[in-house]
């Protein structure tokens, strides 16, 4: 017994010393100067103690450049590259861009501008700043750049200036103030505090300074789908109307759930998983819809659901029968008026 022992923790020594851990760098951060920008780098593992950014390149919209040779980066470390640090000079552009960090196998995406983006361009004063996404707690999730009121480039990051205030009204058609009204957000995170109305039709809640995708509705009896963009360190107030429902007394409202438990299993997987959610009635013409992390929609999968228990396999294709790349992605369960659910998943290669 000893010996295979022995044997097994050799080969395992061997295959780790073949196939050394495949190092990666993200952007964590991104400030613009009058001279042009500043990025900070961060890595939590890397094959050796130190390594060379001589692979590194960064495209964005202006076109695309390699690291200087011979920068050195070590794991655990801050590093701040500019433009200086560059091969040739590239511009980014502080309004709105698209940038792409590639480093060996593993790239770092910030994009950025506009409210269909994950991120409005940031204001004087402002940086980019990379926060961690999850829905639930443990190690897998995603990066979304939020706007950071108190940038912190080369120093790690204090943990403040990067949320704002979510709050405002909802109405029925008439204007009156609509009570339980249930908001859920994309991106989401298991810290995030639930969002509904109170008898006075008014919500609030503390967010990070980016950009939602927001479904609002009141149980099955009005909905509505909107983008929304929370500013750091301000009250940013919405108020929202169902202009097709009006309250009477004879609705029943039930109290918020998550009554269709959309979920799938194994998350993160490889290259499959099952889609399940619980439905409380048939419903023929329904389907889970996939898109990516910038919301484009990559996959339709036609389901016919029966009350109870559902699910469905994703193979990892889109639409094209293409593989889909590794990243996090959302998906729906959509019915022909509305989207009932949202989720997301990470596809790991």
């Amino acid at each position: 017994m000893k010996k295979i022992i022995i044997i097994l923790l050799i080969l395992s020594a061997t295959i780790l010393v073949a196939n050394p851990i495949q190092p990666y760098v993200d952007i964590k951060e991104l400030r613009f100067t009058d001279s042009g920008w500043e990025m900070e780098l961060f890595s939590e593992y890397i094959g050796e103690e130190t390594t060379t950014l001589d692979s590194c390149f960064i495209v964005c919209n202006a076109g695309s450049s390699y690291v200087q040779s011979g920068i050195e980066y070590e794991i655990g470390t801050l590093l701040v590259i500019t433009q200086d640090d560059l091969l040739t000079p590239l511009t980014i552009d502080p309004a709105g861009d698209e940038v792409n960090l590639f480093f060996l196998e593993s790239y770092s995406n910030l994009n950025f501008g506009s409210l269909e983006d994950m991120t409005m361009a940031p204001t004087a004063g402002q940086s980019l700043q990379s926060v961690w996404v999850s829905e639930y707690p443990g190690p897998f999730g995603y990066r979304v750049f939020a706007r950071d009121n108190t940038p912190s480039i080369g120093e790690w990051d204090d943990d403040t200036g990067y949320s704002g205030t979510f709050c405002g009204h909802v109405y029925d058609a008439n204007m009156n103030p609509v009570e339980n009204v249930e908001f859920e957000l994309t991106p989401d995170h298991y810290n995030f505090p639930d969002v509904v109305t109170d008898e006075d039709g008014y919500f609030e809640a503390e967010l990070y300074s980016f950009n939602y995708n927001c479904y609002v509705h009141l149980a099955a009896l009005a909905s509505m789908d909107t983008l929304i963009s929370v500013a750091p360190g301000e009250e940013n107030y919405y108020e929202f109307v169902f202009e097709d429902y009006v309250y009477t007394d004879e609705d029943e409202i039930p109290q918020p759930a998550s009554k269709y438990h959309l979920s799938n299993y194994p998350n993160p997987f490889n290259p499959t998983t099952e889609i399940s959610f619980v439905a409380t009635a048939k419903q023929e013409d329904a389907k889970i819809v996939i898109c990516n992390s910038r919301g484009q929609k990559i996959r339709e999968l036609q389901i016919f659901v029966n009350k109870g228990e559902n699910s469905v396999v994703w193979n990892g294709n889109d639409d094209s029968g293409k593989s889909a790349p590794s990243g996090v992605y959302l998906y729906k369960l959509v019915s022909p008026n509305k989207e009932l659910a949202t989720n997301k998943m990470l596809l790991l290669k």
